[in-house]
């Protein structure tokens, strides 16, 4: 299938991780009426595909594009990339390939955000620091390269917390360069404590616009 015929998803859940992004994309993937790749984190739309080779970012479109080969024509598309609401350039990027998609983003209460998205990074070894308050206190050095722990490599942004949590400013991003009626902005209470609604909400809203957006083809663009 050449690029030009390609979908690019009709809407993404944009983050934040921790939020119940994954929850969310579970339970839209067994909708009949919705496509959902088996990747639920492409990230191609991030700041880490920047620096790759022209080369390197063709082969990463066609990998990208590739997992939504097997939608239906009448089957909405979407992924869910929680990194998307943090990078500085996925709002811009999303909006170059498709500026008609739909945006779900899921903020929690910050405490509790920061809290469990530390635990995470501490169980898989990212953090090494197992105090929440010190890790944030290390965040000025670790800018500057130093009390990075070994097995966050490059991702150092990832242990910026009091960056993770500038909501405003990440919201922001995307107002920039999508009308309010293609975002849809949901507290991660609510939906913890009524799935089956938070659910039905979203499934309205990502068909509100189906008239505009039927069946539309749009090819992404390299990051």
């Amino acid at each position: 299938m050449s690029e030009a015929a390609r979908r690019v998803p009709d809407f993404f859940i944009v983050g934040h991780s921790k939020s119940g992004t994954t929850a969310l994309y579970t339970m839209l993937r067994s909708h009949p009426e919705v496509f959902m790749p088996d990747v639920k984190e492409p990230w191609y739309f991030t700041t880490e595909r920047v620096s790759t080779s022209s080369a390197r970012r063709r082969e990463m479109l066609e990998e990208y594009a590739g997992l939504f080969d097997a939608a239906a024509p009448g089957q909405r598309i979407g992924e869910a990339s929680p990194s998307y609401i943090w990078s500085p350039v996925a709002a811009a990027r999303i909006a170059a390939a498709r500026p008609d998609a739909r945006i779900i983003v899921i903020l929690r209460e910050p405490a509790s955000f920061l809290r469990s998205l530390h635990l995470q990074l501490v169980q898989s070894h990212i953090e090494t620091e197992k105090d929440l308050g010190k890790a944030i206190a290390h965040e000025d050095e670790r800018r500057h390269g130093r009390h990075v722990p070994r097995f966050a490599g490059s991702s150092v942004e990832r242990l910026l917390y009091s960056e993770r949590v500038r909501y405003v400013e990440q919201l922001r991003r995307f107002d920039a360069v999508f009308p309010p009626e293609q975002m849809l902005v949901l507290i991660y209470d609510d939906f913890r404590a009524d799935n089956a609604a938070t659910v039905a909400r979203v499934l309205r809203f990502k068909t509100a616009a189906t008239a505009s957006i039927h069946s539309r083809s749009v090819c992404a663009p390299n990051p």
